[in-house]
C-alpha cells in the first residue's frame, strides 16, 4: 500500500504564475519519487506513476493507490500556499513528506 504524505509551504508569487512555473519545476522532484504530471486543472496539478516496464509494475503502483495532487490558492498577505498531497510507495515517502525536496524547484 501507498504511504500518504502533505507537504505545504508558501511562494511569493500569484497563484497563476506558480502553477505555471511548478509544472517545469516539480518535474525532476515528482520523478524522483515516480510519479509524472498526467493532469492540468485551475488551481491544481495531478500526477500519477510514470509509465515504465515491466507494466505489471506500474499497475501495481496504481492499484496501490500511488498519486499525487498539487493545490495553489492565494496566500495570506500576497502570494500563494502550495499544498502537496498524495500517497507513494513506502520506499519513497521520506523524500516525497520533505517540504524542501518540493520547495527548491519553486524557490520558496
Amino acid at each position: 500500500m501507498a504511504s500518504p504524505f502533505n507537504v505545504e509551504f508558501s511562494v511569493t508569487d500569484p497563484p497563476e504564475d506558480a502553477q505555471a512555473r511548478a509544472v517545469e519545476a516539480l518535474e525532476q522532484p515528482a520523478r524522483a519519487v515516480g510519479l509524472r504530471l498526467t493532469n492540468r486543472g485551475p488551481g491544481q496539478l495531478d500526477y500519477r506513476p510514470r509509465v515504465q516496464f515491466p507494466f505489471l509494475l506500474m499497475l501495481w503502483h496504481n492499484l496501490s493507490g500511488e498519486k499525487m495532487t498539487v493545490r495553489f490558492e492565494p496566500g495570506d498577505g500576497g502570494g500563494t500556499r502550495v499544498s502537496i498531497s498524495g500517497a507513494v510507495a513506502r520506499g519513497n515517502h521520506p523524500v516525497a513528506s520533505d517540504a524542501e525536496h518540493w520547495s527548491e524547484g519553486l524557490g520558496s
